[in-house]
């Protein structure tokens, strides 16, 4: 059984990851179901029957598969992007899969995600699924660990410290993972607190 460096006074500097010592924040894990439980690599996106469903093709270490992916999940989906992208929350009112990419559309504007961006991001959201990424939150920024890969990354709204988000310049697991995380916690009732009795 793995223990989390975010909880252990050793790793509490990561390169220019500065955990808060002070904070009693306790680690996060994005807690979402896997589009499909394997590590794919999304190639194509598209709607099937009238009720246009959508479904992504993708490929696997065993193959060539394919899924469907309820609307309500797949706008959850784009919701989550949509907020990495943009840094607003407002609901996606329509979407549309075209071959080109997918079409968004919110009360703050319309939205293009190209189709190599989408397949990317499909794929990593399934991987954060998939893989145990422990989030931290601090004052400014967020530091997820990676208990398999034994890694720690920095996140902030600028992106993030891994490989992906630097040098690729895509949106990266880590990110999602923050934002689901973020999303999470958003979702959560919060109930004024009751007055102290005198």
């Amino acid at each position: 059984m793995n223990t989390s460096p975010l909880n252990t006074p050793t790793v509490q500097k990561f390169g220019a990851a500065n955990i808060n010592k002070s904070s009693e924040t306790a680690a996060q894990t994005p807690t979402i179901s896997a589009l499909v439980p394997a590590d794919i690599r999304v190639e194509r996106i598209q709607t099937v029957s009238k009720a246009n469903i959508p479904q992504i093709i993708y490929r696997t270490t065993n193959g060539r598969c394919s899924t469907l992916i309820s609307k309500d999940k797949f706008r959850k989906i784009w919701q989550c992007w949509l907020y990495i992208q943009s840094r607003q929350s407002s609901p996606i009112h329509q979407y549309k899969i075209k071959p080109s990419g997918i079409h968004l559309q919110t009360e703050m504007g319309h939205y293009w995600i190209s189709s190599s961006e989408a397949k990317s991001f499909l794929s990593r959201y399934n991987r954060v699924a998939i893989e145990p990424l422990f989030v931290k939150f601090n004052d400014s920024d967020a530091v997820v660990w990676n208990s398999i890969n034994q890694t720690i990354s920095l996140v902030r709204e600028t992106g993030c410290s891994c490989p992906d988000s630097q040098y690729r310049h895509t949106i990266c697991k880590h990110q999602i993972a923050v934002q689901l995380c973020q999303m999470i916690e958003i979702s959560k009732p919060h109930y004024p607190a009751e007055p102290a009795l005198r």
